[in-house]
């Protein structure tokens, strides 16, 4: 005769929950008012002057900062953490484009590679009440490299394996900030760009945002100029319904912590 280990006290709290969805799932309508992402891209234009200008720290002549590489979904999906800090996509250091960088939304499971921190898609929300319902962040892949003009031999930051959440506490009518925020997960989560003046489009089959990026605390370690605005953005991805069941299900989990948010650091 086997025994079977005691359950944990989560683990009775989990069983009694999804007993109680399994009932309350016969009395669902067959839709409800709930919606996810799929698939579309998020696109940042960064004003490489207003950047250089954001960033106090600057020790020759050459600019604070600027973008060295870009590798888009497809060519960050190849490569470890070492490999974004010391590939060249272009030779040498020079600077490129900082405008149309595309950054793909991710779906809901990734694969991640060695070292890396690529999150998946797990926002939900209410359409009709989307500040109210949102849980969840978009998950974005690709990463860039930039160069800062420290002086010394290291001199490159990488900000990518993004982000896109919202939080209505963040939202101040006097600045034009927005509760959107993209957290940047390579390496360590910090707040690379908070979003400003954002006009925001959803209807049943599409969310679109588009406004002002503005440098978040994520560049402190750098004396960045916190909310400068160095760039503008545009945001489009599909809104997915999702099944009665899996919606009461995902707030349950939400609910009981386990999609809780990691802590926040800052270089």
């Amino acid at each position: 005769m086997t025994t079977r280990p005691p359950r944990s006290r989560f683990g009775k709290l989990l069983c009694a929950y999804l007993a109680c969805l399994a009932a309350a799932s016969a009395f669902l309508p067959e839709t409800a008012a709930a919606a996810t992402v799929s698939g579309g891209k998020l696109t940042l234009n960064l004003d490489r002057d207003a950047l250089a200008a954001a960033i106090a720290l600057d020790a020759t002549d050459a600019p604070s900062m600027y973008l060295e590489e870009f590798f888009d979904a497809e060519a960050s999906a190849v490569r470890t953490a070492s490999q974004l800090l010391e590939d060249h996509l272009v030779p040498g250091v020079v600077e490129i484009p900082a405008t149309g960088l595309e950054f793909t939304v991710n779906g809901p499971t990734v694969n991640v590679p060695f070292g890396r921190r690529t999150k998946p898609t797990t926002m939900n929300f209410d359409p009709d009440d989307f500040g109210g319902s949102v849980n969840g962040a978009i998950g974005l892949s690709g990463v860039s490299r930039f160069r800062v003009d420290t002086g010394q031999e290291h001199n490159r930051i990488v900000s990518g394996e993004y982000t896109l959440e919202f939080n209505a506490a963040n939202i101040d009518t006097d600045t034009g900030r927005s509760g959107w925020t993209l957290y940047n997960h390579y390496s360590y989560r910090s707040e690379s760009f908070n979003l400003f003046n954002v006009e925001m489009l959803l209807d049943a089959g599409t969310l679109s945002l588009f406004g002002d990026l503005g440098l978040g605390p994520g560049f402190d370690h750098l004396n960045g100029t916190t909310h400068a605005i160095v760039g503008s953005f545009g945001f489009q991805t599909s809104v997915v319904p999702v099944p009665a069941a899996v919606w009461l299900l995902l707030s349950g989990f939400a609910g009981l912590g386990i999609f809780g948010r990691s802590r926040e650091n800052r270089a």
